[in-house]
């Protein structure tokens, strides 16, 4: 099989042996190849890029590779806009250091990306979720994350600046268009702004079959209370975030949807802090997010050693 014009972006940083050899092999047997895989370690402490070298060496035997490493940790936005830049093919491939891609995820995402109807600035994919032993989890990321609804269309601009829905391992984009987006946020996770820029261009579509297995493990919790132990952290983690998040966007686009989201987000950070009038003002607002606005307005009220026991209870009944 001839190679694709596709070149895959793989961050490593620290990555387990164990976990990035299962990832190499499933690249190395892709049905349609990959024209070159790009490494790039974020600058490990405990891995060598001498070791890096040989697993490539070793797995990657199909197609060309390029091993880089930074010189001072940078952060994966950070890494992956210097593979981007680096990449010369057509197309780039995000790609994480844990997962198993299935057989023809890039075969299929690439006819995807050509013969939508849609004609998609941006294609991306469901995932099988396994654990970190490698155990099934669900068949689908949404059957463990409800809110993880896949979208595709037009107009999906507004519905990123809530929350997102695209994951970055599952995405396929032109080069130039990925090129166009840089450099990305360090404040925004790199999946979500280049699924939020390419809406804004265009429609989005995806493939609702698994394209790979994505590993659900300590130190990639993503979910929705992820992080989370104390109610500071919750301010932090997910109201100041959030807030940081829609002001970013608010540089790319404008209207109702992200003044509502600014207005919902002073909403809630005025209510977290105690100010006079900020339940009132959340309340009012409780249409932008009725589960979210619910759960605050209830659970910052609470004792701290009683927050911590819901935040313990909601993280366990949702990954």
């Amino acid at each position: 099989m001839p190679p694709s014009a596709i070149a895959v972006l793989l961050a490593v940083y620290e990555p387990r042996e164990d976990w990035l050899v299962r990832l190499l092999d499933s690249l190395n047997a892709q049905s349609l190849l990959p024209a070159c895989l790009y490494v790039c370690d974020d600058a490990s402490p405990h891995v060598q890029k001498e070791r890096l070298e040989e697993l490539l060496q070793e797995h990657i035997t199909a197609f060309p590779y390029v091993l880089l490493q930074n010189e001072e940790n940078q952060g994966s936005n950070a890494t992956f806009a210097t593979l981007v830049q680096r990449a010369k093919e057509p197309y780039v491939a995000f790609c994480d250091q844990d997962d198993v891609w299935l057989r023809n995820k890039l075969k299929d995402s690439l006819a995807l990306l050509k013969s939508s109807p849609l004609r998609p600035t941006l294609v991306f994919g469901n995932a099988c979720v396994i654990d970190g032993q490698g155990r099934p989890l669900a068949e689908r990321i949404e059957q463990l994350r409800p809110r993880h609804r896949l979208q595709r269309g037009y107009g999906l601009a507004e519905v990123l600046i809530r929350r997102n829905f695209v994951m970055g391992c599952t995405v396929l984009i032109e080069r130039q268009r990925a090129l166009s987006y840089l450099p990305f946020p360090r404040e925004l996770v790199h999946d979500h702004y280049l699924a939020f820029r390419a809406s804004l261009d265009g429609a989005l579509d995806f493939l609702d079959a698994p394209q790979l297995l994505y590993r659900i493990h300590g130190e990639n919790q993503t979910g929705t209370l992820a992080g989370v132990k104390s109610r500071a952290d919750y301010v932090r983690l997910r109201i100041r975030a959030f807030c940081e998040r829609v002001r970013i966007l608010s540089h790319y686009t404008e209207g109702s949807a992200i003044e509502d989201a600014l207005a919902f987000g002073k909403a809630r950070l005025a209510h977290a802090k105690g100010e006079h009038g900020g339940a009132r003002r959340l309340l009012r607002l409780w249409r932008y997010d009725p589960a979210v606005t619910a759960f605050e307005l209830v659970a910052l009220h609470l004792p701290s050693p009683l927050f911590r026991l819901l935040i313990r209870a909601v993280a366990k009944r949702r990954p």
